[in-house]
């Protein structure tokens, strides 16, 4: 199959405003954000403020960045591609009653992502990896894919809790799923012990997060998040891509001893 590339740069690039005008003056505010080592105070990204009256407010402190992006062209001939990979025949997990718990199955091949069948798929997922680095983390470390694999989720199969080890930014794209099918689950990495009793849930009490994805969406998220996906009791088939990243490189800084060489770890 021969595919045409696609060039996804212009997806990293802000579009220029138009008819720009300098806004007034504003008094002077408190700034909020986080503090250096010389006690001046960085502009910090992703501290929504909530306005609680009587002058109160609410922060949310160490958000975790989630990601979601749709992609813009049509992948039919990809798609097509990905439903003939062979995956492993099954994959049966705990016992439960009369019978056992059964995972989705994954493919043989780790690195599918590294088939030219996918290339276009990759530069989409490398692009928003890129503006995911740089506009969320604001980091200068280039980060690499590592492993990539399919998954596919028939009824009765799920998938269990998980994180992804020796990776930095995990991903999923999903190439075909249903609204009928149960969605991808985050479970907080600060879960309590004792838990107050709760009327409503938000995301100050909430150990758990579902998020419904739509065809052709890809998800991005810290490796170290919990997630999982439930039993799919639909007769539709989820099919999604996974992988992993690690930066590319040394990392790290001499002078601050947090310097890693990792050409030295080989």
């Amino acid at each position: 199959m021969v595919v045409n590339a696609i060039d996804f740069s212009d997806l990293t690039k802000k579009p220029k405003p138009q008819g720009f005008q300098t806004p007034p003056p504003q008094p002077p505010q408190t700034q909020m954000g986080i503090k250096k080592p010389d006690g001046t105070v960085e502009p910090a990204m992703g501290y929504p403020v909530n306005q609680m009256g009587q002058g109160d407010e609410l922060l949310q402190l160490f958000p975790i960045p989630v990601m979601i992006c749709p992609y813009p062209v049509d992948y039919s001939k990809e798609l097509e591609w990905i439903k003939n990979c062979e995956t492993r025949k099954e994959n049966k997990g705990e016992q439960l009653g009369n019978g056992y718990t059964h995972y989705n199955r994954q493919s043989e091949d780790t690195f599918v992502l590294d088939k030219p069948e996918l290339a276009n798929i990759r530069a989409f997922i490398e692009a928003k990896l890129h503006k995911f680095v740089t506009e969320i983390m604001a980091s200068t470390d280039k980060l690499v894919i590592t492993q990539s694999w399919l998954n596919k989720n028939k009824k009765g199969e799920s998938h269990h809790e998980h994180v992804h080890p020796n990776s930095m930014v995990s991903g999923v794209w999903y190439p075909q799923i249903h609204e009928s099918l149960p969605p991808i689950q985050f479970r907080s990495r600060h879960q309590r012990d004792v838990s107050l009793q709760t009327e409503k849930y938000n995301t100050f009490n909430s150990a758990t997060f579902m998020l419904p994805m739509k065809r052709g969406e890809l998800i991005l998220f810290p490796s170290n998040l919990t997630h999982s996906v439930p039993v799919n009791n639909s007769e539709e088939e989820r099919i999604s891509l996974s992988f992993n990243s690690w930066p590319k490189g040394n990392m790290g800084d001499i002078k601050s001893l947090t310097y890693l060489p990792l050409d030295r770890c080989v």
